[in-house]
C-alpha cells in the first residue's frame, strides 16, 4: 500500500511538471498533498507538503506528518522555537511539493495501527495557520458527526479571517466507532505505530 502511495505521488509529480514544460505559464505550479486509507484497523498516509494528518487518541492529539518548510527544518535544527516558527517570514516556503521542479518528489509515508475510538483529521495550512493543535484537539473532542467536526474547524478558521487573516483550507475526518481502547503504542519517534 505504502510503496503504491509513494508510486502515485512520482507519477502525479511527473505529470505536474510534464503540463508545466508544455504550457509555460504553468511553470512554477505545484502542491501539496496528504492522503489517507484506512484497510482493517491500518492507517496508511502519503503526505507531501505543509497539510496535515492528526490522529487523536484518548484526547490526546498527535501530528502523524511533518510540514515540508523551511520554517520546519530550522525548528528540527534548533535554529528556530515553534514559537518564533509561527510568525516567521520563511513559515510558507515549501521545500518539498508534488510539481517541483525535481523528478522525485519525496513522500512521507506512515503505517499507523488504529484503535477504537481514534479520530483522524487531514487538513491543510489553511486550517492549521488560523487555529492552534490545542483548538483542534478540543473541537475534535466533540462527540458529532465527521461533517459536524469539519463545520466547527471551518467556522472557527472564518471567525480568525474576521481579525484580519486570509488563507483558504479544507479538511477531511474520520471517526472510529465502538469502545475504548489501550492508548497508542509508540515508535521510535514517539508517535503511535
Amino acid at each position: 500500500m505504502v510503496a503504491d502511495f509513494e508510486s502515485a505521488l512520482g507519477r502525479a509529480n511527473a505529470g505536474v511538471l510534464a503540463e508545466a514544460a508544455k504550457n509555460p505559464e504553468l511553470r512554477g505550479m505545484g502542491t501539496t498533498v496528504t492522503l489517507a486509507y484506512s484497510l482493517n484497523n491500518e492507517l496508511f498516509v502519503a503526505h507531501v507538503g505543509d497539510s496535515r494528518c492528526y490522529l487523536c487518541r484518548h484526547g490526546t492529539l498527535y501530528r502523524l506528518t511533518r510540514d515540508h518548510t523551511v520554517v520546519e527544518e530550522l525548528i528540527r535544527h534548533g535554529v528556530l522555537s515553534a514559537e518564533e516558527a509561527a510568525h516567521h517570514c520563511l513559515r510558507h516556503v515549501i521545500t518539498n511539493a508534488v510539481g517541483t521542479n525535481s523528478l522525485d518528489v519525496k513522500v512521507e509515508v506512515h503505517k499507523v495501527h488504529l484503535e477504537s475510538g481514534d479520530r483522524v483529521l487531514l487538513c491543510s495550512d489553511g486550517l492549521t495557520n488560523m487555529i492552534s493543535d490545542d483548538e483542534i484537539n478540543q473541537i475534535l473532542q466533540i462527540d458529532a458527526e465527521p461533517e459536524q467536526v469539519c463545520r466547527r474547524l471551518v467556522a472557527c478558521v472564518n471567525e480568525a479571517k474576521g481579525q484580519g487573516q486570509h488563507y483558504g483550507g479544507g479538511c477531511s475526518f474520520r471517526r472510529r466507532k465502538s469502545a475504548a481502547a489501550q492508548g497508542p503504542e509508540r515508535g521510535s519517534s514517539g508517535q503511535p505505530s
